[in-house]
Formats: C-alpha cells, sequence, structure tokens
C-alpha cells in the first residue's frame, strides 16, 4: 500500500518540483483528494483517496497491482486532467 501511495503521489504532484505555482491541473488534484471540501488534506483524506483508487484500479482484487493495472490508472488520471 505504501508503493501504491508513493505512485500517486508522483503522479498528481511530480511537476511541483520545479513550479513556484500550483497548475490548475494540480489544484484540481488537490480538490479531487479533499474528499470533505474544507480547503485543506489529512492524511486520513490521503490514506481514504488512495484506498480508493486503488479498490478501483485493482480490477482482480487480488490486493495487487499489476503493470496492467498500472496502465489502467495512468489512463484515469489523464480522464481527470
Amino acid at each position: 500500500m505504501v508503493w501504491s501511495k508513493l505512485i500517486l503521489f508522483i503522479f498528481f504532484f511530480i511537476n511541483t518540483l520545479n513550479a513556484a505555482e500550483l497548475t490548475q491541473e494540480e489544484k484540481n488534484y488537490f480538490k479531487f483528494l479533499d474528499l470533505n471540501n474544507d480547503g485543506f488534506l489529512t492524511i486520513e483524506e490521503i490514506n481514504q483517496s488512495t484506498k480508493i483508487i486503488f479498490q478501483l484500479i485493482d480490477i482482480n482484487q487480488d490486493n495487487k497491482l499489476s503493470l496492467i493495472e498500472l496502465e489502467d490508472l495512468k489512463q484515469i488520471i489523464e480522464l481527470i486532467k
């Protein structure tokens, strides 16, 4: 589960390392993770979001992500953009 959180974090926020300001896309990701819409992210919201996304991606429900399932994650992220 730690790896999936790391993967999600990298996919969502990698561009912010070189930018002084968040892009609209990054702000949208933040809003997506902010489940209670209070303008803040808590570790609970990140964990809950990660679990939801993991369950959606883990097509065969084996509690493991395959490369094919990660490719599906990439497609989901592209759709969110």
